[in-house]
């Protein structure tokens, strides 16, 4: 399966130590309704108008013991927190969500109250994986580099571009890792979903 990874699928990762990084956000951020109110205030600062969250039951999943036994099936059959809102990602703010605490959604009066690089890390209080699907693509980020195929620490994290051949054909080859995310109107087509919708799975006690 990791062949079809690396050909579909491009290195899009935070470029610092991210568990040391990651680490000093937790440590900043408590968990419970602060983490709520991070990912409102990114909807804000792209200007949604709508924003929705979904808490997602455990599924069960098709397809043979090998593809349900991996460790990324294994999280996507999970329970998990969903949230969506009327925004579509700009070129600039995927870039942004690469760099922790550092965000180029700043504007230049100091207006704009999303910080992508603290906000979303704020999440891995909930998840090991948070993962994002906006205009045609699909982010995953893995700072341990034990969950999505063909990523290391040094680039821990993987964009998939449905609207390409190669992107397209491994969406359809994996239907249990990427079905969950086809919610709120996306349906991974290489249609343009014009809005985003981050998925966290959230962590079991035996991964805690």
């Amino acid at each position: 399966m990791s062949g079809a990874w690396n050909s579909a699928a491009e290195d899009f990762g935070q470029k610092v130590d991210l568990t040391v990084r990651i680490r000093e956000i937790l440590r900043n951020y408590p968990e419970g309704l602060s983490i709520l109110k991070e990912l409102i205030q990114n909807a804000d600062d792209a200007g949604a108008r709508t924003i929705r969250f979904c808490a997602a039951e455990a599924r069960s999943t098709s397809g043979s013991a090998n593809e349900n036994s991996d460790p990324l099936s294994n999280i996507m059959k999970g329970p998990s927190l969903l949230s969506y809102n009327s925004a579509k990602f700009s070129d600039t703010d995927f870039k942004s969500i690469q760099r922790i605490g550092d965000s180029l959604k700043k504007d230049k009066n100091g207006t704009k109250t999303g910080r992508f690089g603290v906000g979303v890390n704020s999440t891995y209080h909930l998840t090991d994986v948070p993962m994002f699907v906006s205009g045609s693509k699909v982010v995953m980020f893995d700072p341990q580099a034990s969950f999505v195929p063909g990523i290391n620490p040094a680039n821990p994290g993987k964009l998939i571009d449905c609207a390409k051949t190669n992107g397209r054909s491994l969406v359809e080859s994996l239907p249990n890792v990427f079905d969950p995310l086809k919610v709120f109107g996306c349906d991974l087509s290489g249609k343009e979903f014009n809005g985003t919708t981050f998925r966290f799975a959230l962590r079991t006690e035996e991964q805690a």
